[in-house]
């Protein structure tokens, strides 16, 4: 296993800790958000599209990967029943719920929404998805659903009640679709559970006249503004306050918490697990490990990689300047 933030210790750690993490709409594959802590990742996506599933499949089989463990179930989530999905020219936009065309058109999206067709699928709730597939101990789950967002957690309490520890989630600031909830819709969904928006993975503004973003140059009597913000992905972390250490077992999810918050560079929230008297007596006892000198060298790590992904965004940066400037 490659070093772990840094440190040895967080490697053996992190080597005695089991993490069973979804990935809802995984047609492209698993998300890569979890790959510094991939070896202890029991990494399972859902793909409700049968032909697809098993082709994501066959690649996890057949190709080398860095997961503990990679599958793929056929599987669309949601209140128990039947449902009409609705596809749109943009693959990526189908969703059960209907896109308001209006608005598509009012923000130059309107061949991205442009209706080809539908079909029927029969969703699962996410509560009985996780019986049925061995998940009830499911720590993260990414989501990413059109605007359905919510309708799966509501299917989910047992869930979100539960084991889950982390929530990448899809959300908008306009409804896209009709009747779709909102950032503060889902935000207020998932505080009830105990989760707390930690910050944007993913945020994307739209122009009205236009689909080139800012700050790039459009053609027209317009070429430069701001857009709108639209959508993007929001982290959810459990408050770790809610979380207890009156057992190994328990004490064993904290570290678990503490590894999903790292893993997306809140090493606050790491520090606040690990210096608790009985986590920090655990690990002691455990690993020898000392606190203090684990977080400094996991601090170092992270910040050697944000300067190096820094790096990589002014490079890519440039290159794109350059090739407008040179016209190619």
């Amino acid at each position: 296993m490659p070093l772990t933030f840094g440190s040895h210790v967080l490697n053996r750690i992190l080597g005695d800790l089991h993490l069973t993490c979804l990935d809802v709409g995984a047609r492209r594959g698993f998300t890569d958000d979890l790959l510094p802590i991939a070896g202890a990742v029991e990494a399972v996506g859902f793909e409700p599209d049968p032909e697809e599933c098993a082709d994501l499949n066959t690649r996890a089989t057949s190709q080398l990967h860095p997961w503990r463990s990679l599958r793929y179930v056929p599987v669309a989530l949601g209140p128990s029943g039947s449902r009409t999905l609705n596809l749109y020219r943009q693959r990526g936009c189908s969703s059960l719920l209907e896109a308001d065309q209006d608005l598509a058109r009012r923000f130059a999206r309107s061949d991205y929404f442009e209706p080809e067709g539908s079909v029927q699928l029969v969703t699962v709730p996410l509560d009985e998805a996780a019986q049925r597939y061995g998940l009830t101990d499911a720590v993260y789950m990414k989501i990413d659903v059109q605007g359905y967002e919510d309708q799966v957690f509501a299917s989910g309490p047992q869930l979100l009640a539960g084991s889950l520890l982390a929530i990448r989630t899809e959300l908008s600031f306009i409804p896209l679709y009709k009747n779709q909830p909102l950032f503060g819709d889902i935000a207020d969904q998932l505080r009830k559970y105990g989760f707390s928006p930690m910050g944007f993975e993913e945020l994307h503004h739209w122009r009205r006249r236009t689909k080139v973003k800012h700050p790039r140059i459009a053609p027209g009597p317009i070429p430069y503004s701001r857009g709108q913000i639209v959508h993007g992905d929001v982290l959810f972390l459990r408050d770790p306050e809610t979380l207890p250490d009156d057992s190994i077992a328990s004490i064993e999810r904290l570290l678990i918490a503490a590894f999903l918050a790292m893993t997306y560079q809140y090493l606050d929230h790491t520090a606040d697990i690990f210096m608790r008297p009985q986590v920090s007596r655990y690990l002691a006892e455990h690993y020898q490990c000392n606190v203090e000198s684990v977080l400094i060298e996991a601090s170092a790590s992270l910040r050697r990689r944000h300067r190096a992904n820094a790096r990589r965004i002014r490079i890519q940066n440039f290159k794109h300047w350059a090739r407008r400037k040179l016209g190619t």
